[in-house]
């Protein structure tokens, strides 16, 4: 990796860490308690990790057998911003909770490709490491939804709509875990994913299940967008391996 793309993705992680910082410092508590963090400014954040993962793809990737793997993560990354404005109701939806898990399921979809694409740039599909993470992560994701999510008050198009986008995330966070367990410097990608996972697990909990407990708000995003800077510095990782 070029040293151009080294400091244009370290400023770019180091500006959304401190962004992320200042919007809780400076931030006030909602009416609710869950959250005390300034919108905005939290939410740009997301925007910053998608120019990081494009200037990964651009500047170091495009020429390398990467090339693929990067551009998945990048347009994941960016898709997923687009949800944080659904979810924000910055970009305005019938429902934004519908619309959030539709277009976040689209990332997620982006993110298994990127880790097929990984394997095969790496010269070895893991298939039963892959295959056994994502059976674990699949049937821990539907165990979860049952005792933490699933409600029968909800309409039905949301409760299986749930279920189905947690499938989609533990395919993904299992895959990524099935590749670091066969390449270990690969541990960007596995703990970005399981950080996603756990983010969208405790947003479940609470949009389902009420459970509106002080704080929440801020520690879905901050085990969200952390989760998605280790998806999205896995690039470096990839790279290094290629030397």
């Amino acid at each position: 990796m070029n040293t151009l793309t080294t400091g244009i993705t370290t400023a770019l992680g180091a500006l959304a860490a401190l962004s992320n910082l200042l919007a809780i410092l400076l931030g006030r508590p909602n009416a609710e308690g869950t959250s005390r963090a300034i919108p905005w400014l939290q939410r740009s954040t997301s925007l910053m990790l998608a120019l990081a993962a494009w200037a990964f793809y651009l500047l170091s990737a495009m020429p390398t057998p990467l090339a693929a793997f990067s551009l998945a993560i990048a347009i994941g990354m960016s898709v997923s911003f687009v949800a944080d404005l659904i979810m924000a109701e910055i970009i305005r939806m019938p429902n934004r909770v519908i619309g959030g898990i539709v277009v976040f399921a689209v990332a997620h979809l982006a993110y298994i490709a990127a880790t097929l694409l990984l394997a095969r740039a790496l010269g070895r599909i893991p298939l039963f490491a892959m295959l056994a993470c994502a059976a674990a992560c699949v049937l821990g994701g539907a165990v979860y939804w049952r005792a933490a999510v699933d409600s029968p008050n909800a309409p039905a198009p949301l409760r299986w709509g749930s279920l189905g986008y947690l499938v989609a995330l533990g395919v993904m966070t299992g895959l990524a875990w099935g590749l670091a367990i066969t390449w270990p410097t690969l541990w960007p990608l596995a703990l970005g994913a399981l950080l996603f996972f756990i983010s969208d697990a405790i947003l479940g909990n609470q949009i389902f299940r009420r459970n509106n407990w002080r704080g929440v708000g801020d520690v879905v995003w901050l085990t969200y967008i952390i989760g998605q800077a280790g998806i999205v510095w896995a690039n470096a990782a990839a790279m290094g391996m290629l030397v």
